[in-house]
């Protein structure tokens, strides 16, 4: 087996026995726990006591591995999102990274007089990670347990240094159907889990922060804050780390005295001093595992115009598979429209595109300096390879990016994302202090991860590719029923069905409004709520005598939800929900006793009264007024955006009945069949807060009137 296959099949378990992991396990930072190549989509991660996961407002969730690097700081791990509508996507979690942190800060100062290596120097661990009390998270500060050196004593202490809280972003999407108001809106507001350290590296604090959103997105930043550098007034260029070169910093304050002896002769004279501007020259690492893919593929998109249209310059993109590890300087290897994705051509989403994240990173590189001229660069992943410059790891120590690529002669096909995330910084008076924080982000964006957005409305599923006009008004996404389906005679669809066994029913397929172009109909037959047959006509037989015969219908087409609705019913003797009301026949008997006139008044009287009430109490049977008894909500208090469970129960006569019913909160609309006149959904309540009707509107059958009833619905925090 070739070096390269080794390090694919040991990548799990390598990247916890890398340089430093010893000492780290002796401390109780790390746990070494093998884990399954190929794992079910459920399993947990084998990270014990270092797991974080959260359910968000709209019920998608992450989880992942954290922790923290005596150096990297905040390292997480086998990062894996679940969409909030699984069913339609994908089950379970499925793995987005394998690891992801940052692996270098390189500040050099403006002035030239110093340039700082703050990951591989100091680190973002030890005595320089800091407590994270209530004052600063919001949500769920994380224990972290660490064992150091700190002025030659050792020091073991337990801090909240990892805060893991949900918070807002905003409106995710806007659709409004109509130009000038009115119409069908559909809007979303997101929320997302941020996990999040922060270290003191001297005078300036900074915030590692990634924030993982509910429609899969990830936003991995770093904040600067704290204090800008302290600076004093001098005329000596090499001397000073602050001088008085206007060109390299800014002015902060007023003039100061400086006061200087020459020869015996003292002289003093205003100076102006400069905050000096610096760089911020922050490379993350981004280990790639897209659905835990033994292969993965990096492609790099270009743009280019090969002239004028008809109204505006054509643009081509041209994907290129990078087959070698390469680093990527814009302006001679690529420019401002290049972008980057990985994917996994073994992993493919419901329209048969292959799953991949791609890379948004709209920073500025610095170019002064060899190692922070490229945008990205791509290398296959090598357990010694933890830094982006000056390697701490004794594997390949003291290199860099740069040394990486010229190392890796293998096919890139387990790629590590070495993202440069520039930001220079011109200090301003305003940065008095402390200063407040400035970030730099960078985005990984799902691409054709998902074949629509995971938290698709029913009303927008069928919006995918080519489609025809939708509109929740005149042509719905789902097929909307305006007239049920009927029952008719076969022989003569004009007249009354007379049932009897073998005569033929026909079901017509009913009125429907739908955006697609054609609808197709599937048929299926029920005896007294249970199905017997499919297909649009259906024989009746001895076993459908004293039953109530209908028919369901669903709407369907291709791309499309579908919708189902059910008949009135057919009624064939006597069914047996009519059969409990016994007062009309006891009355007649009790006058005569019940032994010897058995015989006798039978044959007479059976033959009148059984012609007049045997065809009688059938039709009456629709008349018994149903009522939709009870309608209740699980919990009685529900959070925002959560699903809510609704039970309804209907009666007519007091006996339960057939049918269908559909309850309606604000947009959210299901349908539902009744077992034994009971029924239940779960339905999504508004992302407000506050008391919602829900309307639960029962259908109506053979045997029972239509009903409805309105039951509050209390939305809290």
């Amino acid at each position: 087996m070739t070096e390269k296959g080794v390090s694919m099949r040991k990548k799990s378990l390598l990247r916890i026995t890398a340089a430093l992991a010893p000492a780290l396990v002796a401390v109780g930072l790390l746990t070494v726990v093998p884990v399954a190549a190929q794992a079910a989509e459920d399993t947990p991660l084998a990270c014990d006591a270092s797991l974080i996961t959260k359910e968000l407002e709209n019920g998608a969730s992450w989880r992942m591995c954290g922790r923290i690097h005596p150096i990297k700081g905040l390292v997480l791990e086998q990062i894996e999102f679940k969409p909030a509508v699984g069913d339609y996507e994908y089950a379970g979690y499925k793995r987005v990274l394998d690891q992801l942190n940052i692996a270098q800060l390189n500040v050099p100062y403006d002035t030239g007089h110093v340039q700082y290596n703050d990951i591989t120097s100091y680190g973002f661990g030890k005595q320089y990670l800091m407590e994270q009390g209530p004052e600063v998270c919001t949500g769920e500060a994380l224990d972290v347990p660490q064992s150091f050196t700190y002025s030659g004593n050792l020091v073991e202490r337990t801090i909240p240094g990892i805060c893991v809280q949900e918070d807002p972003t905003g409106i995710m999407t806007h659709a409004q159907e109509t130009q000038i108001g009115g119409g069908t809106l559909y809007v979303d507001h997101g929320t997302a889990m941020a996990v999040s350290s922060i270290s003191k590296i001297s005078w300036y604090e900074y915030q590692q922060r990634v924030v993982f959103d509910d429609h899969g997105q990830i936003e991995v930043g770093l904040g600067a804050t704290g204090d800008i550098a302290p600076g004093w007034a001098s005329e000596s260029a090499s001397g000073a780390f602050f001088g008085t070169n206007p060109k390299a910093g800014w002015p902060l304050s007023g003039e100061s005295t400086i006061t200087t002896t020459t020869g015996g002769v003292t002289t003093t004279k205003q100076v102006q001093a400069y905050a000096a501007s610096h760089w911020h020259n922050a490379i993350f690492k981004v280990d790639f595992g897209i659905d835990k893919g033994e292969k993965q593929t990096v492609e790099q998109w270009d743009f280019s115009s090969p002239g004028a249209g008809t109204r505006a310059p054509i643009v081509e993109g041209v994907g290129t598979t990078k087959s070698a590890a390469f680093s990527s300087v814009e302006g001679p290897d690529h420019d401002e429209l290049t972008w980057w994705r990985v994917l996994n051509p073994n992993s493919k989403n419901k329209d048969g595109h292959a799953r991949s994240y791609e890379i948004v990173n709209n920073n500025t590189a610095n170019k002064l300096i060899p190692v922070t001229q490229p945008s990205v660069t791509f290398t296959n992943y090598r357990s010694c390879e933890e830094y982006a410059s000056a390697n701490l790891n004794a594997g390949c120590p003291n290199k860099s990016i740069l040394d990486y690529v010229v190392e890796d002669t293998h096919e890139l096909t387990d790629p590590v994302a070495w993202v440069n995330v520039g930001f220079h910084h011109t200090d301003k008076d305003e940065d008095q202090s402390p200063m407040p924080i400035h970030w730099q982000k960078f985005q990984l964006v799902p691409r054709d991860f998902f074949a629509q957005k995971p938290t698709i409305q029913e009303a927008r599923k069928c919006i995918n590719g080519p489609f025809s006009s939708v509109n929740a008004v005149t042509k719905p996404c789902t097929p909307e029923n305006t007239a049920l389906p009927k029952i008719s005679d076969q022989a003569d669809p004009a007249a009354v069905v007379v049932p009897a066994v073998g005569k033929t029913l026909t079901g017509s397929a009913g009125t429907w409004r739908s955006a697609a172009q054609s609808l197709t109909y599937a048929y299926t037959w029920f005896r007294n709520g249970e199905a017997v047959a499919t297909g649009q006509d259906y024989t009746l037989t001895e076993a459908d005598v004293n039953s109530v015969i209908t028919v369901k219908v669903t709407a369907s087409a291709a791309g499309y939800p579908s919708a189902t609705v059910e008949s009135a019913g057919v009624t064939f003797g006597t069914p047996p929900a009519t059969e409990e009301p016994t007062d009309g026949p006891t009355d007649e008997p009790t006058d005569e006793p019940t032994d010897e006139p058995t015989d006798e008044p039978t044959d007479g009287p059976t033959d009148g009264p059984t012609d007049g009430p045997s065809a009688g109490p059938a039709p009456q049977t629709p008349a018994l007024a149903a009522s939709v008894t009870a309608v209740k909500v699980k919990p009685g208090k529900v959070k925002p955006g959560k699903k809510a469970t609704i039970v309804v129960t209907v009666t007519a006569g007091g006996a339960a009945v057939t049918g269908y019913v559909q309850v309606r909160l604000k947009k959210k609309v299901k349908t539902f069949d009744l077992v034994a006149g009971k029924g239940k959904v779960k339905i999504k309540v508004p992302k407000k807060t506050g008391s919602f009707d829900l309307v639960a509107t029962y259908f109506g059958s053979s045997t029972a009137e239509a009903s409805t009833k309105t039951k509050a619905v209390k939305v809290v925090r």
